[in-house]
């Protein structure tokens, strides 16, 4: 059995042998420029903790969409498109695009062209041909209410179109039958529909007309035309003149 003296001597023995073993270690690192203390803790885990803040940027703020926006894309279109500007009325589109509140930039060019549709030239595609059997010698234009489409005649003969229209849904259904020309209104607006209309030509009296208007949903009663086609109706029907819807 070893004495307590021989058991005492081998602990610091080993004591000493692993504080010489720790401090090769530190000497090593010092050599090789690492500072023990510059090593981060480890966790119980053995994960080291690290500075784990995220930086991120503020969300960028839309642009402004306004009236002098709107104008300048509704313009820069009609350019596109060939159209003579000054027979739009910008400031209405401008109106009816922001109508349903805020607008985001990216936003604008395609609600401005919705809101232009139909403003092309119409494609008068028939001139010369005899018109439609229901559109009667003495009319000035007509109206095919179902086939959305529209003319303007002279003795029987397509002078300009067909056009495309849409006409009234239901429950504000067009007025079919002949009709005179009553008034025009060049920037006309619906007070009860709150909804602008340009190039009036009134047929009734109780309010239908021709009229500059969106060509992919129906109205209330008019006749929506595309910008250029409700210009030239405009310009072309007089007071009086006969125009058939049917």
């Amino acid at each position: 059995m070893a004495s307590r003296s021989s058991t005492t001597g081998r602990v610091r023995l080993l004591a000493l042998g692993a504080a010489a073993l720790l401090g090769a270690s530190a000497a090593a690192g010092t050599a090789s420029g690492v500072s023990p203390s510059a090593t981060p803790p480890a966790d119980a885990a053995g994960v080291t903790e690290t500075d784990t803040r995220i930086v991120t940027d503020a969300p960028p703020q839309p642009a402004a969409v306004d009236e002098q926006m709107v104008r300048s894309v509704a313009h820069r279109v009609l350019e596109e498109q060939g159209q003579p500007a000054h027979l739009t009325d910008v400031d209405l589109v401008a109106r009816d695009v922001l109508a349903g509140g805020p607008v985001e930039a990216k936003e604008v060019d395609e609600l401005t062209r919705q809101t232009l549709l139909g403003n092309g030239p119409g494609a008068p595609d028939a001139v010369g041909e005899p018109a439609p059997s229901r559109c009667p010698p003495t009319a000035q234009a007509c109206v095919d209410v179902d086939g959305k489409r529209a003319w303007m005649v002279d003795d029987g003969e397509i002078t300009y179109g067909p056009v495309p229209v849409t006409t009234g849904m239901p429950g504000y259904e067009t007025a079919r039958g002949a009709h005179r020309i009553l008034r025009h209104v060049r920037h006309d607006h619906s007070r009860v529909f709150d909804s602008p209309m340009p190039y009036s030509t009134y047929f009734t009296v109780d309010g239908m007309a021709f009229h500059q208007g969106r060509l992919d949903e129906p109205s209330h009663g008019c006749v929506h035309l595309g910008q250029q086609a409700a210009a030239h109706f405009f310009e072309q029907l007089r007071v009086g003149d006969e125009i058939v819807t049917f």
